[in-house]
């Protein structure tokens, strides 16, 4: 009796839908193997793993997430099950380019080398364009440290004077307790060059490195930092005001990217941690 109750309303689904009978009782009386019940529970972890991750990692950290949590994949089968289940955001790599002759008083120091040993020794700053629907263009100026990759210093504004990069470089100097020797490089915008600038990198002997005109790779890091943000966050949202879009800015920075974000360029840790690595 219990059997007709059940077979009964599926051979009138079978029927209004057009199905084939046979296989829906398959599917009804199908019981899972070990093997499906493990493929289902790795799958709804690399959903769960990605949209705690705002939707940003592809396979290799989602791997390293997994790893972490006890489950072990291949590299290979969690980029199949990605590729079914979910749409990844790769950020595209810079690749090195052409010179261009530096200024003979701005020399370009670094010369594209980005190596490092330990923090505070290299830093990149950079300033970019935001735009919110009310405020118009507004500016965040960043500083980062090339071995951690973490944003040691911003500061986000809605005009682009000098104070704009004296406040990022100031946040840098506080997290630092010996600057002296630390390679800081930048553009040749006017911002960067101005005398209070100059005499404030001067000041904490550190050394001013220049990028060279039209030579975006000089600055690289710090340039994918910047296009980073835009294409995992500002991009994805209509910023009205500059307070919504400084509260983004600020969630961004200090929740994710820098404790959170973890970069393969540095063995798959956060910025956060190999920054205040002992």
């Amino acid at each position: 009796m219990k059997l007709f109750k059940h077979i009964y309303p599926i051979k009138v689904m079978c029927k209004v839908l057009h199905l084939n009978r046979s296989t829906v009782y398959k599917i009804f009386t199908h019981m899972m193997s070990d093997r499906e019940i493990r493929r289902l529970e790795l799958e709804s972890k690399i959903i769960e793993i990605y949209n705690e991750f705002d939707s940003i990692y592809g396979a290799p950290k989602i791997r390293k997430e997994l790893i972490k949590q006890g489950y072990y994949a291949s590299l290979k089968r969690v980029s199949v099950y990605m590729r079914r289940l979910l749409r990844s955001i790769i950020t595209k790599k810079y690749k090195p380019g052409s010179s261009s002759k530096a200024p003979d008083d701005k020399e370009n120091i670094m010369n594209q080398d980005f190596s490092t040993l330990y923090p505070n020794q290299k830093w990149v700053m950079d300033i970019t364009y935001i735009w919110t629907v009310y405020d118009g263009w507004t500016y965040l100026a960043s500083v980062m440290d090339l071995h951690s990759k973490m944003i040691i210093g911003y500061s986000y504004q809605r005009h682009m004077k000098q104070e704009i990069v004296l406040e990022s470089l100031r946040q840098a100097v506080y997290k630092t307790k010996q600057t002296k020797g630390i390679m800081v490089q930048s553009d040749l915008g006017s911002q960067y060059l101005s005398n209070d600038v100059e005499q404030f990198i001067e000041m904490y002997e550190m050394i001013h490195s220049y990028s060279r005109k039209g030579t975006l790779y000089d600055n690289a890091p710090i340039e994918t930092f910047h296009s980073i943000i835009k294409r995992e966050k500002l991009s994805r949202m209509v910023l009205k005001t500059f307070e919504e879009a400084k509260m983004v800015i600020f969630e961004y920075i200090e929740g994710f990217y820098n404790r959170k974000r973890i970069h393969s360029s540095i063995d798959y840790q956060t910025p956060y941690q190999v920054y205040y690595s002992k």
